[in-house]
């Protein structure tokens, strides 16, 4: 198992367990992708939604991070420790051939049952990230459709994306 690779004559080895909880490398600002072929999601989690759609045929790639904050100008350099008001965040690059937009959406409904956001707070809250103005028609319509769990999900513009510590990326996979 991955928690015996940490164990060395029975005993826990600092010098190998630390690198995935250390805090001093800051969360690094990613630039967004400059296609179509890219959705964000606030999710109140970071293993799960990433095991979930990195298990989807035509997923290409998946980063959780920290997005969606209401000032990213005096919001700065969330970290798990200090997230501000930024949401738990998972951006998924997929192949439009395979995948569309919509297939997204109902996948993030399928995948996950929204929260209240007064009882979750900011960090965990739900919420679809629009790239554009189309992604957003998309989502405001998705949310619609899907009643009153939608009522729980904002609709947000696709802000500031804060790549995760390490630790954090494909967290279920690494135990």
């Amino acid at each position: 198992s991955a928690a015996a690779a940490f164990i060395h004559n029975g005993h826990i080895s600092a010098k190998t367990v630390a690198p995935l909880f250390a805090e001093e490398n800051p969360c690094p600002l990613l630039e967004h992708p400059a296609s179509d072929d890219c959705a964000m999601f606030g999710w109140g989690d970071f293993g799960g939604p990433q095991r979930d759609f990195n298990r989807v045929e035509g997923i290409l790639e998946t980063v959780v991070g920290y997005s969606g904050s209401s000032d990213p100008r005096t919001s700065v350099n969330p970290t798990y420790k200090n997230i501000q008001d930024y949401a738990e965040t998972i951006r998924v690059r997929y192949d439009p051939n395979k995948l569309t937009y919509s297939d997204l959406l109902s996948m993030f409904f399928g995948f996950h049952t929204p929260e209240n956001p007064a009882w979750c707070g900011s960090q965990y809250r739900s919420a679809i990230f629009s790239f554009n103005q189309d992604q957003r028609e998309m989502a405001e319509l998705s949310t619609k459709n899907w009643g009153a769990l939608g009522r729980f999900v904002a609709v947000e513009d696709a802000s500031d994306f804060y790549r995760a510590e390490e630790y954090h990326q494909k967290y279920l996979e690494k135990w």
